[in-house]
C-alpha cells in the first residue's frame, strides 16, 4: 500500500471515528432541541401568568430523577454527557413538571420527524428508568426502603393530600370522572401521570398499581379528550372511529399522538418496574421490547369509550371488537408511535452459541428444529393473546377476592385503594362486584351518589366480604 493510499485510510478512518462519536454523543438530539429553544422560547407576559396562575418556566432548567440528572442548562457539556449519574436518589414535583414540559416542548419543537421525536423522549425515560431500577436493586436493604419511602411521601402528597371545597379528597378527586374532565388541564394529568408511573412501582402491590392505571387511563383520555372536542379537533363522526388505524389518525391529525404514546409507554415502563424491584432482576427493556411484553391492551377499550360519549350526546355504541384484541393494539401502537410492537420469530442459528439461561432441558442442552422456528411467531403471539384475555377478565373480576386480587401476596398489609389506609373490613360494590374498598370509603361511593371508581357503573349497595386470607 502507498503512503498517499494509508494517508488517505488514516483520515477516512479519523473522520469516521468522529462522525460515529458525534452520533454516539447526542442520541437524543438534545443539542438541537437547546439552540431551537435558545432562539425561539420567550417567558410569558405578566397578564399571561396572573391569568393561568403558574410562573413561568425556562425550557433549560436542570431536571432531576432519581439518580439521573438531564443537565439542559449548562453550555459546557454536550449531548449524552447531559445525562449525569448520581450517588443519591432525590425526587420532587417541580422536576416532574419540568419532565413533562420537556417532553411535549421537545416533540413539538418542529414539525418533521414528529414520530421520531416522541420515540427519542421515550426512549430517553426508559434510559432514566433503567439508571433508577438498576441502581436501586442494587442498593442494602436498608437504602433500599429509605428510596421506597421517599417515594411514598412524594405520591401520597399529591395523591392522597389534595382538597376540595376545603375537604380532603383523598383519592376521590381522580375517581371524580366529571370533575376531572372539566376542571383538569393537559398539565395536571400528564404531572399525575408521571408521578404515578416513577413514584408507584417503589411502594404499590402489583394489582395496585394495575387498578390505579386503570383509573389514570380514564382521566387522563377524558380529560385529554373533553378539552380537544371543546376546541373542535375530533370528529363527532362515529365512523370516523370505526378501526384502531381510524382512531390513531383522528388522535394524531389533533395532536393527542403524543400525549397517547406517553400514556403507553410510561404504563409499559411502571409494569415491567414493578417486576424488576419485586425479583431484584436487572432491567434491561428497550423500548421495543417494553411495547411487545408490557403493552397496556386494556387501553384501546378505553380510549374508544372516551371518544365516542362525545359524538351524539344520550347515544351509546357497542365498543368493536377489534379494539378488544391484540391485533387492535398493536395496530394503534404502531400508528401512535411508529413502533410495531407485534412479536417477530427469533433469527435461525447459524451455528452460533445460544444462550440457555432461562429455557433449557434438564441437562442444558437445547435442541431447536426448523419447525420450531416457524411456529415461534405463533406461539409468542397466542401467548399474547392469552395475556390480554386474562386482563380483560381480571378487569372484570378485580378486587372480589380471587388469587389474592384484594391485597396481593399473602402476609401483604391490605390498604384501601382510594383512601390507602390499611382494611379492617372489605367492603364490595353489588352492582359491579368491585370490591377491597374500606367502610368509610364504600358508604361515601354510595351515599354521595358516586359511580364505582373502576368501572363507572352506579353504585347503589354494598356489603362487607370475608376475606379467608386475613389473619
Amino acid at each position: 500500500m502507498t503512503i498517499e493510499c494509508a494517508l488517505k485510510m488514516l483520515v477516512f478512518s479519523v473522520f469516521l471515528f468522529f462522525y460515529q462519536q458525534g452520533l454516539a454523543n447526542d442520541t437524543y438530539d438534545l443539542e438541537e432541541f437547546r439552540q431551537h429553544q435558545k432562539k425561539n422560547w420567550k417567558p410569558p407576559s405578566e397578564k399571561q401568568q396572573s391569568c393561568t396562575g403558574q410562573p413561568a418556566i425556562p425550557p433549560l432548567e436542570n431536571i432531576r430523577i432519581g439518580f439521573v440528572r438531564l443537565n439542559l442548562a449548562s453550555d459546557t457539556v454536550s449531548g449524552d454527557e447531559r445525562l449525569e449519574i448520581c450517588d443519591d436518589y432525590e425526587i420532587s414535583e417541580q422536576d416532574f413538571n419540568r419532565l413533562n414540559n420537556f417532553y411535549f416542548d421537545y416533540v413539538n419543537v418542529t414539525e418533521q420527524s414528529r414520530k421520531l421525536r416522541i420515540q427519542r423522549m421515550l426512549r430517553l425515560m426508559n434510559f432514566i428508568f433503567t439508571i433508577n431500577i438498576n441502581r436501586t436493586n442494587g442498593k442494602n436493604p436498608e437504602d433500599k426502603r429509605r428510596i421506597n419511602a421517599i417515594a411514598e411521601s412524594l405520591f401520597e402528597k399529591n395523591f392522597l393530600s389534595e382538597s376540595i371545597n376545603d375537604g380532603s379528597e383523598h383519592y376521590f378527586h381522580y375517581y371524580d370522572f366529571e370533575f376531572t374532565a372539566s376542571h383538569y388541564s393537559y398539565d395536571d394529568v400528564n404531572k399525575d401521570l408521571f408521578l404515578m408511573t416513577f413514584l408507584g412501582p417503589h411502594f404499590l402491590l402489583q394489582n395496585e398499581l394495575y387498578d390505579h392505571f386503570k383509573v389514570l387511563h380514564n382521566s387522563y383520555t377524558r380529560t385529554s379528550y373533553y378539552h380537544a372536542f371543546e376546541r373542535e379537533l375530533l370528529s363527532v363522526n362515529i365512523n370516523e372511529y370505526h378501526s384502531p388505524q381510524s382512531l390513531a389518525n383522528q388522535l394524531d391529525t389533533a395532536e393527542l399522538d403524543a400525549g397517547t404514546a406517553l400514556l403507553i409507554g410510561l404504563t409499559a415502563m411502571a409494569s415491567a418496574a414493578i417486576q424488576r424491584i419485586n425479583s431484584g432482576r436487572e432491567w434491561q427493556e428497550t423500548l421495543e421490547t417494553l411495547l411487545i411484553n408490557y403493552l397496556p391492551y386494556d387501553l384501546l377499550d378505553v380510549v374508544y369509550r372516551n371518544i365516542v360519549i362525545h359524538c351524539h350526546a344520550g347515544r351509546s355504541y357497542p365498543v368493536p371488537i377489534v379494539m378488544f384484541t391484540v391485533n387492535g393494539m398493536h395496530e394503534f401502537t404502531h400508528s401512535i408511535l411508529g413502533i410495531d410492537p407485534t412479536p417477530v420469530s427469533p433469527p435461525e442459528r447459524r451455528g452460533h452459541s445460544v444462550d440457555s439461561s432461562e429455557s433449557s432441558d434438564s441437562d442444558g442442552h437445547i435442541e431447536e428444529t426448523d419447525t420450531e422456528h416457524e411456529d415461534a411467531s405463533k406461539v409468542i403471539q397466542q401467548q399474547n393473546e392469552l395475556i390480554a384475555e386474562l386482563r380483560r377478565e381480571l378487569a372484570i373480576q378485580s378486587e372480589r377476592g380471587e388469587a389474592g386480587a384484594v391485597g396481593g401476596a399473602s402476609g401483604a398489609v391490605k390498604k384501601c385503594p382510594l383512601c390507602r389506609t390499611p382494611l379492617e373490613d372489605i367492603m364490595l360494590l353489588q352492582s359491579c362486584g368491585h370490591a377491597g374498598f374500606c367502610k368509610n370509603c364504600a358508604e361515601r361511593i354510595i351515599n354521595e351518589q358516586r359511580d364505582c371508581p373502576f368501572c363507572r357503573e352506579a353504585s347503589l349497595s354494598v356489603i362487607r366480604v370475608i376475606d379467608m386470607s386475613l389473619p
